[in-house]
């Protein structure tokens, strides 16, 4: 049985020894392994670049007004006023128009009373047959909600080969 599960084995392995490595695998190796050695300068261009930027950036927000600093400052407005007009009473007519606002309708019974489902009725049928039985059973219902009292558990020691 077992010279049967190594032959499957055997076999099955076969398949990945007879396999050639992929083409150019030697030279990706080979370059990875250069790329190594080589000292990593993009990291340090990048440094730069972003301090370079973060002191530019502090440097404008510094130097540049705001939007508050020119609004504080004096501005000279030229007033003009026009010359007065008198004009005759009955040629002015003042309209006055105010702004109609719909009332939303108003029910005559708040909430709207609505048609019973059919387990509002079968409620309504089990009452009807049998008050007192149903009021039972909702009693036994709120009692379901109660918390449960579980006796305290006691275990006795045991004893094994005549009390030891």
């Amino acid at each position: 049985m077992d010279d049967k599960w190594e032959r499957i084995l055997d076999e099955g392995i076969a398949g990945y020894v007879s396999a050639e490595p992929l083409a150019g695998m030697e030279e990706r190796i080979i370059a990875r392994i250069r790329a190594a050695e080589r000292p990593q300068r993009r990291l340090k261009g990048w440094g730069v670049a972003l301090t370079v930027g973060v002191v530019a950036g502090l440097t404008l927000l510094v130097l540049l007004p705001t939007r508050k600093d020119e609004l504080r400052a004096p501005v000279q407005v030229a007033v003009v006023v026009p010359p007065q007009v008198s004009v005759p009473k009955q040629a002015v007519r003042v309209v006055h128009r105010r702004a109609r606002v719909r009332a939303l309708p108003k029910l005559a019974v708040f909430p709207t009373p609505s048609a019973l489902t059919a387990e509002e009725r079968q409620l309504i049928a089990m009452v009807a047959a049998d008050p007192k039985g149903t009021a039972e059973a909702f009693e036994s219902l709120k009692k379901r909600n109660e918390p449960l009292e579980i006796a305290p558990l006691v275990m006795e020691p045991l004893t094994i080969d005549g009390g030891r």
